[in-house]
């Protein structure tokens, strides 16, 4: 009787330390295994241009898109139907990893309508009394040849992207020619209303809105300054264009939160000092910890680009961490590519060419590759490359274009006039070489003798078509550059 307690006992003591144990295991599983937080993120407002695809990139910085809502000209839309060029506003989030995904993705052109006039030596167009800018950064629709104003023709229907001057002459970032038939529109600020007459002026443009449905306007009037979009399908006798549909806007970028991150680019407007001016709708400060680069504070000023980084804070002012003004891209090559690494460095024509985290990659070619990068380029493709030198002097290029193309029948190069030693000069360095069957021009076609080229290009920017033989480029036709943008 004894043995067989002692057999219980020991059964109940196996048994308690068993559930003991069980219990021990599943408290240690809740203290050791807590459920994950949930991801830090920070909410982040952007407005820039779309700079790639693989989701999309706004900027230089890429964005996931699979759950993002876009919209284009107020319209549902796929990210697919976007558009490398495109100015673009954009809300989403940061992880705590670098990541970004985007949540709202909205695209509206600044003007479509018409060309009614075109000054090719001056880069510029106009369309429904507007002024449209074109530099060696303006991106074309496919349907665009040659791809640049070149290519344009009074009478083509235009979709111009870019952002609302405040001096009514638009920088493009892209430019698609659109079927006729309207409607058109323009965004802008008013410059003079005609209550009694039911008009107002969009710079050049005389808008009636006599007969037009007026959207937001609190007085059911426009005012001078309000930033406005106006549709409509005809012109009057009198040249102003009939609206059909007036819609007050505000700088209509999307709203940020007290310490949201806020990137932005755009024109410095109504600049009072470095910590009190406007970009793209922002009130902008600075602070001494403001970091700046391709300039200094003192280089602010309005009219001048820049793109910033910063914070929003409670006042809804954005206080700038990074303020990095544009370059102006003045340098262009199309050639073979001869070299690359993937670290970002091309070279062609013996010239370094370094791609940026804001170079803006299109294939042009044959594949025609919408998700297109430096991982896709290949030693010998034809590349038309765009960008500006830095240091100034050391003839190496910083690209803010890298476009695959199809095999050219010549290679060109155009940059500064330097080291001219007759017959010869270098572009970038680049040795140029002419002949007695050179031919020499100003841009706009005007035929030049080589006297008068040698004596006029030092201290401007030319352009040289020709064939390459390294380190020769031996030129059929040499130009002298008179506009810097196009």
């Amino acid at each position: 009787m004894k043995g067989r307690i002692n057999r219980l006992s020991l059964l109940a003591v196996m048994a308690l330390l068993v559930g003991l144990g069980a219990c021990s295991s599943s408290d240690s599983s809740k203290d050791t295994n807590p459920p994950p937080p949930p991801p830090v993120t920070t909410s982040v407002v952007t407005n820039g241009v779309i700079t790639g695809f693989g989701s999309v990139y706004v900027g230089g910085v890429r964005y996931g898109t699979d759950d993002a809502s876009v919209t284009m000209d107020d319209r549902p839309a796929d990210p697919l139907q976007l558009r490398v060029g495109q100015y673009v506003e954009l809300k989403g989030h940061e992880h705590a990893d670098g990541g970004h995904d985007a949540e709202v993705i909205r695209y509206h052109d600044v003007l479509e309508g018409p060309i009614t006039g075109i000054d090719a030596v001056a880069g510029s167009f106009v369309v429904i009394g507007q002024t449209v800018r074109v530099t060696l950064d303006t991106v074309f629709g496919d349907a665009i040849v040659p791809a640049s104003i070149e290519g344009l023709a009074v009478d083509d229907v235009v979709e111009v992207s870019g952002i609302v001057p405040a001096d009514g002459v638009i920088d493009a970032t892209r430019i698609d020619v659109k079927p006729d038939g309207g409607p058109y529109d323009v965004s802008g600020y008013v410059t003079g209303v005609s209550p009694a007459a039911r008009r107002f002026t969009l710079n050049a443009l005389v808008v009636d809105y006599s007969s037009a449905n007026m959207e937001d306007f609190v007085a059911g009037e426009p005012a001078v300054g309000d930033l406005v979009k106006v549709t409509g399908f005809t012109f009057l006798a009198d040249g102003a264009f009939k609206a059909t549909h007036v819609e007050l806007r505000s700088d209509d970028y999307l709203a940020a939160g007290p310490g949201d991150v806020v990137e932005i680019e755009g024109v410095v407007e109504d600049f009072a000092s470095v910590t009190d001016f406007r970009v793209a709708g922002w009130k902008v400060t600075t602070t001494t910890t403001t970091t700046y680069e391709h300039g200094t504070a003192a280089n602010l000023a309005d009219g001048v680009l820049v793109k910033v980084k910063g914070v929003a804070n409670a006042e809804g002012v954005l206080v700038a961490q990074k303020i990095a003004f544009r370059e102006v891209s003045t340098i262009r090559i199309v050639a073979q590519l001869d070299a690359l690494s993937l670290s970002g460095h091309l070279q062609l024509l013996g010239v370094d060419v370094t791609v940026a985290d804001s170079t803006v990659f299109r294939d042009m070619s044959a594949l025609g590759l919408r998700e297109f990068g430096l991982d896709d380029l290949a030693v010998g493709n034809w590349l038309d490359v765009r960008g500006y030198e830095q240091p100034e002097g050391s003839g190496a290029l910083v690209a803010t274009q890298v476009v695959r193309i199809d095999p050219a029948s010549d290679v060109r190069i155009r940059g500064p006039f330097r080291d001219s030693a007759r017959p010869s000069f270098d572009i970038l360095s680049v040795l140029v070489t002419t002949s007695n069957s050179t031919r020499f021009v100003l841009e706009g076609n005007i035929r030049i003798t080589a006297d008068e080229f040698f004596v006029q290009a030092p201290g401007e920017l030319v352009e040289a078509w020709g064939t390459w033989s390294a380190p020769v480029l031996s030129a059929q036709r040499v130009e002298i550059k008179v506009s810097e943008d196009n």
